[in-house]
């Protein structure tokens, strides 16, 4: 059986669709080479680990290792210098960036000399429990709903890279590295 040509065309684009689909790049460098853009989370990514300075090839310096504390304040001087409101990135956020790195064909050009170990992230932790509404302490307490919420604010979660292991006891007076990211600025309207 013989098909019309325009069918075969057709068949043929659609098959090829999702193939360039996986090629196309999902973190390319900024003109200027000093972040990764991720169109389609609408983000943009410092290229080197605080500490470490893009130039033009590769990151060079050391990587500025923090507590939780000092890494909040990292984003915020960097976005008062620049401009921009750059913040430490949450942990969905990281996560999916290291993810896109270890199953990416050009991680090592895209992100060079990052320091393999854990991140910070911005992430709160909260931590549940099943309240026992007849404990005496627990009345005493004024708890009598069936669960409590409470804000755990000695540890934040932290991402490892590689891997993307995820943490969420990080004792927040650990040194760890800090990847800074940014939302795209809009497009301005036509």
């Amino acid at each position: 059986m013989r098909r019309p040509l325009a069918l075969t065309l057709i068949l043929l684009a659609l098959a090829a669709l999702p193939a360039a689909a996986d090629e196309a790049p999902r973190l390319t460098p900024s003109a200027d080479g000093r972040e990764l853009i991720d169109p389609t989370a609408g983000l943009a990514w410092s290229r080197c680990v605080e500490g470490m300075d893009w130039d033009g090839r590769r990151c060079t310096g050391t990587p500025r290792l923090a507590t939780h504390a000092e890494a909040l304040a990292m984003g915020r001087a960097r976005a008062g210098a620049e401009g921009r409101a750059w913040r430490v990135p949450r942990v969905t956020e990281l996560r999916r960036l290291f993810e896109r790195l270890a199953h990416g064909k050009s991680a090592e050009s895209l992100a060079p000399a990052a320091p393999a170990g854990w991140y910070w992230t911005s992430t709160t932790r909260i931590e549940s429990e099943k309240v026992n509404a007849y404990s005496y302490r627990n009345v005493e307490r004024g708890l009598t709903q069936r669960q409590v919420d409470r804000l755990v604010v000695q540890s934040g979660w932290a991402v490892e890279q590689p891997g993307a292991d995820v943490r969420g006891d990080v004792a927040k007076r650990e040194k760890l590295a800090v990847r800074l990211v940014r939302t795209l600025d809009p497009a301005p309207a036509p």
